[in-house]
């Protein structure tokens, strides 16, 4: 089987359940955004190293593990890349640029790097897999793959069977493109965490000639799946870090 989440958002109750539930999957992957709104965005991305997941770069990641840098005179770090976290942090909610902030003072300099050395892109197991949508980086860090032009777009971009994209944090699956929806927040009016299985189908072709004619498809078995985690838990760490506002805790309850 293989797995995919999306969406963490520093919510370690929330990806531990998720991974328990995943259990001895042949790969995880991750449609980005490991980091960004919750509490423990050091624990996520160490618990996502520990468990070898292959995950694409999300805007939150980019900008949390960047921002210190947008100002400062590091030379490894381009005008161009320093224009583009500061347009993607100005273009954020004011909650969202309070746990931008916080998140980017907290995480270690191990897991800066590790969220900045994560791919854009990923192309495996008939999987292309983005956080935003196919295209420049730009797009594929904060652009959104939305229902009214999934038919046409995912037509036009996927490279591989599936189109795997996060972002929205609503869980989809229209024609070869899969968003698991959230695993940290949810906004589809459901809190519990959600992700994608896909199981492998195999096909033998034995008619054809005595050789083993097997091929591996796994286009067409996806399901999205809900897993209940202790929500609580999550709520009272963002209530008792003060530079966290306190409605990124309270709309994990609804699902907004």
């Amino acid at each position: 089987m293989l797995a995919v989440i999306s969406d963490i958002h520093s919510n370690l109750e929330a990806l531990r359940a998720v991974l328990r539930e995943i259990g001895e999957a042949s790969d995880i992957y991750c449609a980005g955004d490991i980091v960004g709104y919750g509490p423990n965005p050091n624990e996520c991305c160490e618990l996502m190293r520990e468990h070898g997941v292959k995950c694409v770069q999300g805007n939150h990641d980019y900008v949390c593990a960047n921002l210190d840098r947008v100002d400062s005179d590091d030379k490894g770090f381009s005008e161009e890349d320093r224009e583009l976290c500061r347009r993607l942090f100005e273009q954020k909610n004011t909650a969202a640029r309070a746990a931008s902030r916080w998140t980017n003072s907290v995480l270690t300099e191990e897991n800066k790097r590790f969220l900045r050395e994560l791919p854009y892109e990923i192309s495996q197991h008939g999987l292309n897999i983005v956080h935003g949508k196919p295209g420049t980086k730009a797009e594929m860090l904060n652009e959104y793959m939305l229902p009214g032009s999934i038919r046409q777009e995912a037509g036009e971009q996927i490279k591989g069977h599936i189109l795997v994209v996060g972002h929205s944090h609503i869980p989809m699956r229209i024609s070869r493109l899969v968003n698991p929806g959230s695993v940290g927040q949810p906004r589809d009016r459901n809190w519990r965490a959600s992700f994608a299985s896909m199981k492998d189908a195999w096909y033998r072709f034995s008619y054809i000639s005595e050789e083993d004619m097997t091929f591996r498809i796994v286009s067409q078995l996806v399901q999205i799946r809900r897993i209940p985690y202790d929500v609580g838990i999550t709520m009272k760490k963002i209530k008792e870090q003060p530079d966290i506002p306190d409605s990124l805790g309270d709309r994990l309850t609804v699902g907004l």
